[in-house]
């Protein structure tokens, strides 16, 4: 068994919670050397949907197990003192853009260790007062986070989720920029409530898209259950579209549509799939700059308006996704893999 696959096995026991106090100071050791965010970076991106099974751990077990590790370190006053170090240690150290992440997953185990090194020097802790946690992902990087009562989320690229450490409040409510994908734990005493702007998005317990980025329309669209679209202005509320599986609705400068779309074309998303029906060029461009980091240019600017219908698997090498995408619209390009520009022509 050579080095590096036991470093490996190390970072896999420690998100399992099975390391021995002997294998904590030696994960701490690994932390400091010059391959850990190699190899941290080779761990987190063995499975979109989850980490390697080992010992017979599915993928809901460690999902479990990372949760109730979650909540535990939420009454550390340890959490308060190490939180800031950690957001600097991950964003200059391990976060790149152009891999996929499980940035929230990082971030505990980097707390953890924190947590570790100083918790024997406190004889008293404090509870800390529930507070705010942000998780904000670059251009080319994803993320899957399970929120305080279990539910997932997968954050896309150039998105920002906030939400609290514990929902303590009579709703569970969280603010999204940009797009993500969520699979939300039932509670009909507790609603479930996503803020975009002045839109809500209310659901009990559900599986849903929202893409919600700057100066663009709104779109919500229903994988499972039932979900109540509201905008607010002031005191005053009203009810957009309540969507049931398969239906969407796009709202824009106070226009509404709705739509369908199959539910597992809504749920595949967060597999990577992404489905174009009669979008331009252009449109198609925009998502792939979020989703590998790059930028489009077009010579001839008429091709850029040109509609095609496309399923990309976004899970691949920009050039391989290319080639898919040239075939469908009949065109040429270059990328340049120094300057991460693609030109159409």
């Amino acid at each position: 068994m050579d080095q590096a696959y036991k470093n490996k096995h190390l970072i896999r026991k420690y998100i399992q919670q099975e390391c021995t106090g002997k294998e904590l100071e030696e994960l701490k050791i690994l932390m400091s050397l010059p391959e850990a965010s190699e190899l941290f970076d080779q761990v987190l991106s063995e499975k979109w949907t989850g980490f390697s099974e080992e010992g017979g751990h599915s993928s809901n077990e460690i999902d479990l197990q990372l949760h109730k590790f979650y909540q535990k370190l939420e009454t550390n006053e340890a959490e308060a003192l190490e939180r800031k170090a950690v957001q600097e240690s991950i964003h200059k150290s391990i976060l790149r853009p152009g891999y996929f992440r499980y940035a929230a997953v990082l971030a505990l185990m980097i707390l953890g260790l924190g947590i570790y090194q100083i918790l024997p020097s406190k004889k008293t802790l404090v509870k800390e007062q529930v507070a705010m946690r942000e998780l904000n992902n670059a251009k080319g990087q994803r993320s899957k986070v399970v929120l305080p009562d279990g539910s997932r989320v997968f954050l896309g690229a150039a998105s920002k989720l906030i939400f609290p450490e514990q929902f303590t409040s009579k709703s569970r409510t969280v603010k999204l920029e940009g797009e993500a994908f969520f699979e939300v734990n039932r509670n009909p005493n507790q609603p479930f409530i996503v803020q975009t702007g002045t839109i809500q998005t209310r659901v009990l317990g559900t599986s849903f898209k929202i893409e919600a980025f700057r100066n663009q329309a709104l779109i919500v669209a229903v994988a499972t259950g039932k979900v109540r679209v509201d905008q607010y202005e002031g005191k005053e509320m009203e009810q957009l579209a309540l969507l049931s599986p398969g239906q969407t609705i796009s709202y824009h400068q106070g226009k509404v549509n709705n739509g369908q779309v199959s539910p597992e074309e809504i749920n595949s998303w967060k597999d990577a799939r992404l489905s174009f029906h009669q979008q331009s060029l252009k449109e198609i461009s925009s998502t792939l700059e979020r989703w590998y980091n790059v930028s489009f240019s077009f010579e001839n600017k008429t091709k850029e308006k040109e509609k095609i219908s496309v399923t990309l698997k976004a899970d691949v090498p920009l050039h391989k996704i290319m080639k898919v995408l040239a075939a469908t619209g009949h065109f040429n390009y270059r990328i340049d893999e120094n300057t991460r520009k693609v030109q159409i022509y």
